[in-house]
């Protein structure tokens, strides 16, 4: 059973979690990153779907205030959770809420996976009848957990069928978050599944090309490309990881065998993992600044104490504070706010968000606070900042 809920997950990009009927530890069945689920930071959330499930027969579709979905279903031998997913795209500060009202720890706050309303039915409908042998429609799922709302994002009747039309189409192509689930493996540096998901990808990767050794080169080249991103994402010097690109490009350019393009394909990929191991290895032992801008860099929108830095780095906490100011001319202190304020300032620009919701995604305890403090750096109010430079932008359009 272990080995299809991992093919499932994979299948739908969801996470399937199991929990015994006397709500023994939530269990993972390995395909994706535990600490990122909410399900193991937030019991309420996990009583909550539990609860609602033991009143009825049917899957529970719980839709949270963030317009996160959640299912839970009772079968036999216990209770199996799936989620999150949401239907619309969420903005940074949205997502770092999410991650907010599940307590969920880490540094990367990633946006959930994103399936349309009829998509995330079907998984869930799957999901029910392989487990209890019980055929569930989605319209039923539906009705039973009030989701009446909802019903105006599913598509009609025809454009259902039409959906059901370019199923064949997307066999052969991958998802996003397939994509994305390499792509992670290769920012942070996880060689040991790496191998496991990009061979999975491989195999579903869309045409490039009409032409097999074309469409192989092709392939090649985009796998290089988008794991030199993520490699200098992953903390890797991009001088580093172009040289590495240019080495794999050249190869691949000078290939003319399909087999040897598909092991370049993988190999470039697991390379670029390596690498960003190795980098963060090395970054172990580089000078204590260094260490403590990228701890900051990494959790600036959440509180942030010199104990908590020293602690990861392994200094103490006054040694840190020297050893920073002698080699920036700022306190720690100064320098945290300067950075907060410089991407207040972005968000300020570029998103919709308002200044209440940016204070609270860069972590100042109130707007006041946040407004004092952009004063000081900015020279102006985040209000009077949003005015200047959409303005600015709008007319440069």
């Amino acid at each position: 059973m272990s080995d299809l809920m991992r093919k499932l997950e994979l299948l739908g990009g969801l996470p399937i979690f199991f929990c015994g009927p006397e709500w023994e530890t939530v269990k993972s069945f390995g395909t994706f990153l535990d600490q990122e689920s909410p399900f193991l930071h937030t019991p309420v959330l996990v009583k909550t779907l539990i609860e609602k499930s033991q009143r009825q027969d049917t899957p529970v579709i719980y839709k949270d205030e963030n317009k996160i979905y959640f299912a839970c279903m009772k079968t036999h031998g216990g209770f199996y959770l799936t989620g999150p997913a949401c239907m619309e795209e969420m903005s940074y500060v949205e997502i770092h809420r999410y991650y907010k009202t599940y307590s969920i720890p880490g540094t990367d706050e990633k946006h959930p996976v994103k399936l349309s309303p009829m998509k995330f039915l079907t998984f869930v409908s799957l999901l029910y009848e392989i487990l209890e042998q019980v055929s569930i429609d989605t319209e039923t799922l539906m009705i039973e957990n009030d989701l009446a709302d909802e019903k105006s994002q599913l598509t009609e009747k025809e454009d259902a069928l039409m959906e059901l039309r370019k199923i064949e189409d997307e066999v052969y192509h991958h998802t996003y978050q397939e994509e994305r689930y390499v792509m992670d493996c290769v920012r942070e540096g996880d060689t040991v599944h790496v191998m496991e998901r990009i061979n999975a990808l491989m195999e579903s990767a869309g045409t490039l090309s009409s032409k097999k050794l074309n469409h192989l080169r092709n392939l090649a080249i985009v796998c290089v490309t988008a794991a030199t991103r993520e490699a200098i994402a992953g903390g890797v010097s991009p001088a580093e990881a172009y040289r590495l690109s240019d080495l794999f490009i050249n190869q691949i350019d000078r290939c003319s065998q399909a087999d040897q393009l598909v092991e370049y394909s993988r190999k470039s990929v697991y390379e670029f993992a390596r690498l960003v191991s190795k980098t963060r290895k090395r970054r172990m032992t580089s000078n204590y600044t260094e260490q403590c801008k990228e701890y900051i860099h990494q959790n600036y929108h959440r509180r942030i104490l010199l104990d908590d830095i020293a602690q990861a780095i392994g200094v103490s906490s006054g040694y840190l504070s020297r050893v920073f100011h002698r080699d920036t001319g700022i306190s720690l202190q100064d320098y945290i706010q300067k950075f907060r304020v410089e991407r207040a300032a972005n968000l300020l620009k570029y998103s919709e968000a308002s200044l209440s919701e940016i204070s609270d995604y860069v972590c100042f305890h109130s707007q006041s606070h946040f407004g004092s403090v952009f004063k000081k750096y900015m020279h102006m109010t985040p209000g009077q900042y949003r005015d200047r430079y959409k303005r600015m932008e709008f007319i440069s359009k």
